[in-house]
């Protein structure tokens, strides 16, 4: 009997054990992943909008020289902020500065890719107390993410970003008239998209891609909102 026992303590022993050993695969995998999205996601964006707006000033230096500086000084800020997530990256493995505002900060991120040839449209609706810091933060990454894309994938004329938040979900779309593309084929692919998706679904929401070869993109997003800090202030 003290045999038995013996031998079913040392199976539980080795069962929690592999258990937890399971446990840290998957955090470390989960963080490798997180640390993806974030380089991608950040440091990639200010790398991404210094290249253009560099070659938008070579294109104006001859030209308007003044609307050439401009450009560089875009450029430039674009280069130092990739370089302070980049210092917060690896200093402390995850990002530090938050969105405390939606609206502001997608606004700060049109200012910085600006293009001449494309039209882009920007509306959000609602409060955005109703939010978590969180949600605002990674619905930033998620509607900046899609709309690079828009504009580097699909050569469009027009873009549009709508945010709406209610109490209990935000809502957010991305649509352009680009060329398009078949979804199917490009599910899996690319960091961008699998980084899109992931970090809808880590806040509980989903992502779907719409478009078609010639008939643009449209990229929805819905997140699913706590209200414990209203309902809290009403007691």
């Amino acid at each position: 009997m003290e045999e038995s026992l013996s031998r079913r303590v040392k199976e539980a022993s080795e069962s929690y054990h592999g258990f937890l050993l399971n446990q840290v695969q998957q955090a470390q995998e989960e963080e490798r992943r997180r640390i993806a999205r974030d380089l991608h996601d950040r440091i990639g964006h200010g790398v991404s909008v210094a290249h253009q707006q560099l070659a938008l000033s070579e294109l104006h230096r001859g030209t308007d020289p003044a609307r050439a500086a401009i450009k560089l000084g875009v450029a430039q800020q674009a280069i130092q902020e990739a370089m302070e997530h980049l210092r917060q990256i690896t200093s402390e493995l995850h990002p530090q500065t938050t969105v405390k505002s939606l609206e502001k900060a997608l606004l700060g991120f049109l200012e910085a890719i600006e293009d001449d040839g494309v039209s882009v449209g920007l509306d959000v609706n609602g409060d955005e107390s109703w939010a978590e810091p969180r949600v605002l933060d990674e619905s930033f990454l998620i509607i900046r993410e899609a709309t690079r894309n828009a504009l580097t994938h699909g050569g469009p004329s027009v873009v549009l970003m709508r945010v709406d938040i209610a109490p209990h979900e935000l809502q957010a779309f991305v649509q352009d008239n680009g060329r398009g593309f078949e979804p199917s084929r490009a599910r899996g692919r690319g960091v961008g998209l699998a980084s899109m998706r992931e970090r809808a679904e880590l806040l509980g929401g989903r992502l779907t891609i719409t478009s078609a070869p010639g008939s643009g993109c449209r990229v929805d997003l819905s997140i699913p909102l706590k209200r414990q800090s209203r309902e809290s202030d009403e007691l």
